[in-house]
């Protein structure tokens, strides 16, 4: 139906413009009169928009695979020469209309050719007009829904996210997201275990947009599940789904940690994410996994290593993606992983939770440039008793 529509109504706006046209052409050369003179035009304008739309329209059909450059080539054409057809017989048809005799044979004696050159020219340059002005339109209606189905893709996926703070006995987890465009390939979990110990995950999914959030969305769905497991065996789980499932140039850098309330200690394993930093005392020290670093998904005989901690009141974990340390500064350069470490050491211990991040992440904004040109994530593990 909107199809049927815009031929109506692009084919009225020609047939008007063939019919404005035609009143500029000397009276004195058609013995009809003027307002006949009118209707011709119009018949002209609108006879030769619907042979260059019903030649366009043969084209696009019989090229369906022609390259973009041989296809305009030949719409142009093939529209000139249905443009110049249509216009002959629009001529005639009008002629005969208002009660003239006019053959095809007689036009192309060079009967009334200025006429028809005149008006031919605008109704034909109209169509072209129309053709990409509707062509316009239909990219921005799909960009616009495109840009709505990524806003509600943005949200539906900061409704998986968990709450940015979380506090239980001993402990609290304070979390931010911020995604370079509308949906982040980063993201983080944290799940509470039946023996009271919590999981946390940062991953960084290769890529952005859709494609990452789907990844995103498979990774998460399964953490729960393999949460139960050592932290050894759910990274085994993880990157075995992860290589049946994704394809080539597809993976997830992730850091898998498990702290235990009870005994004080958290392990970690990471597969390709920044070291996280082990805050204590004034001071940020890298916490540095022995073994294989390389990406989940990528091959399925990895073995990934262990580091445990021992943690005491007022010490800090912090976990972060790479899309921090590798910033751009103003002068193109990265921050830096030296300088965020200094970043993070020289945040006051004097804050707590969502407090402290905020104030490291707005530290780092304040160095690097405005607009974010990778994913940022971060959570703060935080140790707020002993035991």
């Amino acid at each position: 139906m909107k199809r049927i529509l815009d031929w109506l109504r692009n084919g009225t706006v020609a047939m008007f413009i063939g019919a404005a046209v035609s009143s500029f052409y000397a009276v004195a050369e058609w013995p009809v009169g003027f307002g006949r003179i009118i209707v011709i035009g119009a018949v002209i304008g609108g006879v030769t928009f619907v042979c260059v739309r019903l030649m366009q329209a043969a084209v696009s059909f019989l090229l369906p695979r022609a390259g973009v450059t041989a296809r305009r080539i030949v719409v142009t054409f093939a529209s000139v020469i249905a443009g110049a057809a249509g216009a002959v017989l629009g001529l005639v048809t009008g002629v005969r209309l208002v009660g003239g005799h006019l053959t095809i044979g007689e036009v192309m004696e060079g009967r009334g050719i200025p006429f028809v050159a005149a008006t031919t020219v605008v109704a034909l340059a109209s169509s072209f007009i129309f053709h990409w002005f509707n062509r316009l339109q239909t990219r921005v209606r799909e960009t616009a829904w495109a840009e709505r189905e990524l806003e509600m893709a943005r949200e539906i996926q900061v409704r998986l996210l968990p709450p940015p703070q979380f506090a239980a006995a001993g402990f609290a987890i304070a979390a931010r997201n911020l995604p370079a465009s509308f949906v982040a390939g980063d993201f983080y979990d944290f799940v509470l275990n039946d023996d009271r110990s919590v999981t946390i995950v940062v991953a960084d999914v290769a890529g952005k947009g859709m494609g990452a959030s789907l990844i995103m969305a498979s990774v998460k769905a399964v953490l729960p599940f393999v949460a139960r497991e050592t932290v050894g065996e759910a990274m085994r789980l993880l990157n075995r789904k992860l290589v049946a499932e994704l394809g080539k140039r597809e993976f997830v850098a992730l850091v898998y940690a498990r702290y235990e309330p009870s005994a004080q200690t958290i392990e970690i394993a990471n597969a390709g994410c920044p070291d996280p930093y082990l805050v204590r005392g004034g001071a940020a020290e890298p916490v540095v996994v022995p073994g294989a670093r390389l990406p989940l998904g990528l091959r399925d005989d990895i073995r990934y290593d262990v580091t445990t901690l021992h943690l005491a009141s007022g010490d800090r974990v912090l976990f972060l993606s790479d899309g921090i340390p590798e910033a751009p500064r103003p002068n193109g350069e990265p921050l830096g992983y030296e300088e965020t470490a200094r970043l993070v050491a020289a945040t006051g211990d004097a804050t707590h939770g969502e407090a402290w991040l905020d104030a490291l992440l707005g530290n780092v904004r304040a160095r690097v440039e405005e607009r974010l040109a990778d994913d940022w994530t971060a959570v703060v593990l935080e140790i707020t008793s002993s035991t």
